[in-house]
């Protein structure tokens, strides 16, 4: 079974930088918003192994909650 493949993006406003992991499909399976580059793209990166981890990249996926600062 291959791995499940994420993308993200990550931009900067004046809350801070607001980011999102997205699955195959292009859906949002979790997003935050972070005071600091560095803590966003670790966000991120916490993110994508959370939600590998639980399996969420096939039907019937849930939300994956954020763990922004």
């Amino acid at each position: 079974m291959s791995e499940p493949l994420f993308a993200y993006s990550m931009s900067q406003d004046a809350m801070g930088w607001a980011w999102s992991v997205y699955d195959e499909a292009g859906e949002i399976v979790a997003s935050g918003l972070d005071a600091c580059q560095d803590t966003a793209k670790a966000a991120v990166d916490r993110a994508m192994r959370h939600v590998a981890w639980i399996g969420l990249s096939g039907p019937g996926r849930r939300r994956a909650p954020a763990g922004s600062a």
